[in-house]
């Protein structure tokens, strides 16, 4: 069920705070590559890990996914998804702007659990 939440908590929308963090405090920054999605699943490798997880929009996973796979599979191109370690944020670019996504690595957030039922 695809419901409308305000919510910045992991999983949810990423606020303009935490994303202008990316450009003050990155931590550090590794590159990822998606492997698929399901749902509001989604699964990448990242430091020879195979990593799992969740975010509230199935749409956005979707796009993000998207996005990333036409990145990866084009040739000769430096641009690769990221990940910021200091906020636990997701990123690609796209074409002169950037498409962020904040998963919760612990599965479904209670917010999700409560609109299920």
């Amino acid at each position: 069920m695809t419901h409308e939440c305000t919510g910045y908590s992991p999983g949810h929308a990423v606020h303009w705070i935490q994303a202008g963090l990316t450009l003050k405090i990155p931590g550090e920054i590794k590159k990822v590559c998606v492997l698929g999605h399901d749902g509001h699943w989604l699964t990448f490798e990242m430091d020879g890990e195979v990593h799992r997880v969740w975010n509230h929009d199935p749409g956005q996973i979707g796009r993000f996914h998207d996005a990333a796979v036409d990145l990866q599979t084009t040739p000769n191109t430096r641009c690769a998804p990221l990940f910021f370690t200091s906020v636990k944020l997701l990123r690609i670019p796209v074409g002169n702007n950037v498409m962020d996504l904040y998963p919760s690595w612990d599965g479904p957030t209670d917010c999700s659990r409560r609109e299920e039922r």
